[in-house]
């Protein structure tokens, strides 16, 4: 039951490549979707690998770039042009002249400003570098200096003005409408020949009045409103505590410029202090890249090597949720991402935060432009999965409109940034509120060292998007693949030797079932619990089908009692050569399995983990007998018993010997264990009965939450009702997991379980979505492939 279809073996590749890890201890705070054990240095029992003395350097080379240095950020010819052209208090020269010279010691060989990109520079970049170039003029210009500069810098423009007509590859920096005609205007005021087409130029100034017209939250480009802009008022309505626009150097100096202001001044000041001769187009960011570096981190699957730093990053960052901080409040996709981070993280974050952001329409016609674009709106919707609470009304209606968008985005084929897309793609397909617990691999093919975004120019972070994670992220995942690779080697012998190869019915699952137990615990130093895991999976999808469809009711009752007894050799005279095969390979594995649990627990476990599999068997046995006699269950009744069965509690309970931690009998009977056991188990039972529906009524006579539902809804469309209400179902036990795992006060129930029954659930979402068809057959065997076998897909 636990796995609907059959899978195909894949053979393994003979690599003997192992490394084990030293385990250090995480804090007591859980955390959503990831296993944080901090894992130090490669043991002295290990084959020499990343985590030896090298990846001890590496480590503390990338710990070094990324907590205990500056941001680190490309500089914005853009910004650094407007900010050169402020004058001083006499207005007859530059307030900032070394950004002056900034521009003149930075033309690029072609004549343009503009990101600095590896070759000829980007293809998709050439309107950016347009308005980089004529900002840069503009100044040269206003100054009168670096004639021959400014003759290439108009030459450059003359051979690109192309892409100011047709731009459907181009990217098109935030206010471009707005801002290139009026710096157009600018340039004839100061007596530039620009080589443009005069009817393109008035149509773009026809263009940019229509949107002053239309649109009034133009604050972040008023700079592209030049006069006409109010901008004592805007400075009265929009500065920052930090003397600020926006965050904005560029229109923070255009509002210089136009209406002298000494907090303006002193801003400007402060910013080139840190960069001495330019800006860059946004400051401070300080918030929002330190939780890039916490989101990256975790997706490359490379945080466990960072926890002490990841932590405290989120620590400060609740802090300063708390102090409604202008750099997260002031930011949507900062605010967005930090509320996410923290709810995963069990910090108290209150979701009323986002409540400005539930109605599509109120927000586009509210919001600065600069938090209109897909990121934003992607980083706001990965918010609203993490509801927790029936009454979190403003997580459902953003999670509403911006599923549609982002949809409608793919759909209509607008998103340029090909890795973008494939993050909006991968994001639509999740289970709400989890990870995607198989795009590491992606993840690290994606990671772009050149990466770049786009505010009113493009800018990089090497901070977030550097070198030194990259290599260290190719590496980490090599070691761990070497390493799924020799443990799955060693359960082939198992399988083997079990006799389990050699059997007649059900289903052979032992590579799906690895592959599922190394998506679920991740780290290479717990092999024992991946081993474990996979071992209880692949005897309980075989118990599960024997008492399915291939035993008497007869043989059902028999094998229980087997369990019941627990004999090595049971006197049972009809039983046949595969059920004997079966029990032995159960009999033997428990019984191994609580030996060494026993020895790490400091007590004995045998007699815990024997009577649940008696449980799950008596209550496979409750569900064959109430199939068989067409006995009328409610679907109330029916789930009481049926979530049991499905292999979280089961599994789990073997497992978690081997994550590191002790347990008490007090923490497994306790309510909140017992809670988020259901709740998890509750998901994973109604996907299953949702998507095995017509195999399990139609072909075997099976009972099934659906059919149960169908039969209490009646009416026209019985089915469809039924898998409405208990989609319902779904999303209310999805809400509790979610409270139960963040929560903090009063825990018995230590992180790792709960973060194993976290990771649990994902993978069986995973398995069993049928939502738009993303989980198969065929995607499952590729993602197996992929996930231990292929190596990375580098460029």
């Amino acid at each position: 039951m636990l796995l609907s279809y059959k899978i195909e073996l894949i053979p393994s590749p003979d690599n003997n490549l192992i490394c084990s890890r030293k385990q250090s201890s995480a804090n007591n705070r859980p955390i959503l979707g990831q296993l944080k054990c901090s894992l130090i240095s490669s043991s002295t029992e290990s084959n020499p690998s990343l985590l030896t003395n090298a990846g001890q350097v590496s480590i503390e080379k990338i710990r070094k770039r990324l907590f205990n240095g500056k941001i680190e950020i490309s500089p914005s010819a853009y910004d650094t042009a407007w900010v050169a052209m402020v004058p001083d208090t006499g207005g007859s020269r530059p307030c900032f002249p070394q950004c002056l010279d900034w521009i003149i010691e930075n033309q690029k060989a072609d004549g343009s400003w503009g990101l600095q990109y590896p070759g000829p520079g980007h293809p998709s970049l050439v309107k950016d570098s347009l308005a980089c170039t004529l900002a840069c003029l503009l100044a040269l210009r206003k100054w009168d200096v670096a004639h021959q500069l400014v003759q290439k810098g108009l030459d450059f423009i003359g051979s690109n003005c192309w892409a100011l007509s047709n731009d459907k590859n181009q990217y098109s920096p935030i206010g471009f409408e707005m801002v290139f005609p009026q710096m157009i205007s600018c340039g004839y005021d100061l007596g530039l020949t620009l080589p443009l087409d005069s009817n393109l130029v008035d149509s773009m100034l026809r263009e940019r009045d229509s949107i002053i017209m239309r649109n009034g939250k133009l604050g972040y480009v008023a700079e592209g409103l030049g006069e006409s802009c109010n901008w004592k008022k805007l400075l009265m309505a929009e500065q920052r505590s930090n003397g600020s626009l926006f965050n904005s150097p560029a229109t923070t100096a255009a509002a210089l410029i136009h209406c002298p202001d000494q907090k303006c001044l002193e801003y400007l000041h402060s910013l080139l202090k840190i960069y001495n001769t330019w800006v860059p187009t946004i400051y401070p960011m300080d918030i929002y890249t330190r939780l890039c570096i916490v989101d990256n981190m975790e997706r490359l699957g490379i945080d466990r090597y960072f926890q002490y730093e990841l932590d405290s990053i989120l620590d400060e960052t609740h802090r300063l949720w708390q102090q409604r901080e202008d750099q997260i409040f002031e930011d949507i996709s900062c605010r967005a991402m930090a509320f996410r981070l923290l709810r995963m993280n069990g910090y108290n974050v209150l979701s009323d935060e986002l409540a400005a952001f539930v109605d599509q329409e109120h927000f586009f016609s509210s919001v600065s432009a600069q938090f209109t674009g897909v990121t934003t709106i992607l980083e706001l919707y990965k918010a609203s999965q993490l509801q927790m609470h029936e009454d979190e009304a403003v997580l459902e209606k953003i999670h509403s409109w911006t599923g549609k968008y982002l949809k409608q985005q793919l759909l209509n084929q607008t998103i340029l940034d090909k890795r973008l897309q494939k993050q909006v793609e991968g994001d639509l397909k999740n289970f709400r509120g989890t990870s995607n617990i198989i795009e590491k691999k992606l993840w690290i093919e994606l990671y772009d060292v050149n990466h770049f975004q786009i505010l009113k120019t493009a800018y990089r972070c090497p901070t977030i998007y550097n070198e030194d994670i990259l290599e260290f992220s190719r590496k980490d995942f090599s070691i761990c693949q070497a390493q799924y690779q020799k443990e799955l080697q060693l359960l082939e012998r198992w399988y083997s030797d079990c006799k389990m190869d050699g059997m007649t019915f059900g289903r052979n699952i032992l590579h799906v079932s690895y592959f599922l137990s190394a998506l679920i615990v991740t780290d290479p130093q717990l092999s024992d619990a991946r081993f474990c895991y996979t071992k209880s999976l692949v005897l309980f999808t075989r118990i599960d089908d024997y008492m399915d469809h291939y035993s008497s009711m007869d043989e059902a009752r028999d094998f229980v009692e087997l369990i019941r007894n627990w004999r090595k050799q049971p006197s049972a005279t009809h039983r046949s050569h595969d059920i004997e095969i079966l029990f032995t390979a159960l009999y033997n594995t428990v019984n191994e399995w609580a030996d060494i649990a026993s020895a790490q627990q400091g007590r004995c476990v045998k007699s815990l983990l024997i009577e649940e599999w008696l449980e799950c068997l008596t209550y496979m046995m409750k569900e064959k007998e109430a199939s068989s006699d067409n006995k009328a269950l409610t679907v109330d009744e029916y789930l009481s018993f049926a979530w049991e069965i499905v292999g979280c509690k089961t599994c789990t309970y073997m497992v978690i010997h081997f994550l590191g931690i002790k347990f008490s009998q007090e923490m497994l009977t306790s309510v909140e264990c017992v809670n988020l056991l259901k709740h998890v188990s509750m998901v994973a039972r109604i996907q299953n009965d949702i998507r095995t529906l017509k195999r399990e009524e139609e072909e075997e006579g099976k009972i099934n939450s659906v059919s149960l539902q169908a039969a209490e809804c009646g009416g026209a469309n019985p089915v469809e009702e039924a898998i409405a209400k208990l989609r319902q179902r779904i999303e209310y036990h999805r809400r509790k997991v979610v409270q139960l795992i963040v929560q903090t006060k009063e825990n018995l129930v230590p992180k790792e379980y709960k973060n194993l029954l976290w990771r649990t659930g994902e993978a069986g979402y995973y398995i069993y979505s049928d939502l738009d068809g993303f989980a198969s057959q065929q995607n499952v065997i590729n993602d197996m492939k992929a996930f231990i076998y292929d190596p990375l897909n580098l460029p």
